[in-house]
């Protein structure tokens, strides 16, 4: 999955980030997308959605936000962020849009759902207040889990946004049912890694979905138990479940 960003990506992000600034906000305390979602004429209801992660309608001015009660309060959020997103961008053109789980993940394409993810990626997790903190020695979770904590968003959003901000060559890939489903890189990222593969056995993702004990600290593995390793011997992989998925982050050993 090739990431090089297009300008309607560019577009959504600068829109996000033109309302950070709008609403003064210069600290992830200040980051309350249900009063900025308020301030821009859209209500949030927490409603059970059928087949669906969340929607949107809108009418003249006025908006209203739906989102799953059950739902995390790192989903609830960027959900709704999500929903701005397409509320900003002029994506509701027949008074109602539906988003999917699916949707959601959707971070590889150009998309109207792209954008939304982009825009609510900008929205959450603005670039000033992220960027110094993805500059690391050493590529792994652990900074990753720092930001999600106190952004209060998801690992998967926080792992993209850390790896389009860090200056180290990575990426991080979101596998399920034992097989790669889609990736992130950043960059200057180079080698080549096969969507819908197979988890190598070598791997600890692999271990995860075979309900074996996984090693919890990053773990040099051979590189091609991910990538086409092209001169690349060992890799740095860190790997994290939930139960329906896992997402590793790695980065080559030069």
């Amino acid at each position: 999955m090739a990431n090089e960003i297009d300008l309607k990506l560019l577009n959504a992000e600068y829109l996000a980030s033109k309302t950070i600034e709008k609403f003064g906000i210069c600290s992830h305390e200040h980051i309350r997308v249900r009063d900025i979602a308020f301030a821009l004429g859209a209500t949030v209801i927490e409603q059970k959605i059928s087949r669906a992660a969340a929607s949107i309608v809108s009418v003249g001015n006025y908006a209203t936000i739906r989102i799953p009660p059950m739902d995390s309060p790192e989903r609830k959020k960027f959900s709704i962020a999500h929903e701005l997103g397409h509320l900003v961008m002029n994506h509701v053109e027949s008074i109602q849009k539906v988003c999917s789980d699916e949707d959601m993940m959707n971070w590889y394409q150009s998309s109207q759902e792209t954008q939304a993810n982009f825009f609510a990626s900008e929205l959450i997790l603005p670039k000033n207040l992220v960027e110094r903190r993805c500059d690391v020695a050493e590529v792994n979770f652990e900074p990753i889990i720092q930001i999600a904590k106190d952004f209060r968003s998801s690992l998967t959003t926080t792992a993209i946004k850390f790896v389009r901000l860090c200056p180290e060559k990575c990426a991080v890939v979101f596998s399920s049912r034992g097989k790669v489903r889609w990736f992130y890189k950043s960059p200057d990222w180079w080698p080549f890694i096969r969507r819908d593969k197979k988890l190598d056995k070598r791997t600890l993702a692999y271990d995860f979905f075979i309900s074996k004990p996984m090693d919890k600290k990053p773990v040099e593995i051979d590189a091609d138990a991910w990538i086409e390793s092209n001169g690349i011997n060992e890799i740095v992989e860190h790997s994290i479940g939930s139960p329906r998925h896992g997402l590793c982050a790695f980065y080559p050993l030069d």
